[in-house]
């Protein structure tokens, strides 16, 4: 049977994780890698450069869409066809902001390229600001989730065995209490 250690398994498919995370929607996977990175097992510098690569890639992607079948893109999502003059507004009066920061603002990261394509936002103006975005995102969430990785770390050295064990009943307690809603919830209240 062939085994891998989790240090050679993360350097074979960390970095391909994160690419192609950061493509879909990746703020998790980068903060996670930042942490593990803290650890020593991946090397920061490679982590803010696949999420620089997945992110730039989707947000070109994404605005490509929206330049060459904006209107098939609105015609298949009404709910987005319903907010497109609103959204033009905003892109009007914030274009430079918008581009800058979208990927920072939680749920709008793939609709908003998408929208500036179909708002005529000039092609090289994106390119440009995206790649600044970008490379802003990634280093901010690689640095952050590295960061927290330190901070959890001292947290569980210092740590009494006692409190951890408590707080995991309380975690445990809660998603039993949490799924038991649920299960309510679909099935109506008790007879």
């Amino acid at each position: 049977m062939f085994e891998m250690d989790t240090q050679a398994l993360l350097h074979a498919y960390g970095y391909y994780t994160i690419l192609g995370w950061t493509f879909l929607e990746g703020e998790t996977v980068v903060i996670i890698a930042g942490a593990l990175a803290q650890q020593g097992y991946l090397d920061p510098l490679l982590i803010a450069l696949c999420a620089f690569c997945g992110s730039c890639a989707s947000d070109q992607l994404m605005f490509l869409l929206g330049k060459y079948k904006g209107p098939a893109v609105l015609a298949r999502f009404p709910r987005l066809a319903r907010n497109a003059a609103k959204a033009e507004a905003l892109i009007h009066k914030y274009e430079t902001g918008i581009i800058l920061g979208f990927r920072f603002v939680y749920g709008v990261r793939n609709v908003t390229p998408v929208m500036l394509g179909i708002h005529r936002v000039s092609h090289l103006k994106f390119l440009a600001l995206n790649v600044v975005g970008a490379a802003v995102w990634a280093a901010a969430f690689t640095a952050g989730g590295y960061f927290f990785g330190k901070i959890f770390t001292v947290f569980i050295e210092q740590a009494n065995r006692a409190v951890i064990c408590l707080l995991a009943a309380l975690a445990c307690g809660i998603g039993i209490w949490y799924l038991r809603q649920r299960a309510r919830a679909r099935t109506g209240p008790p007879p």
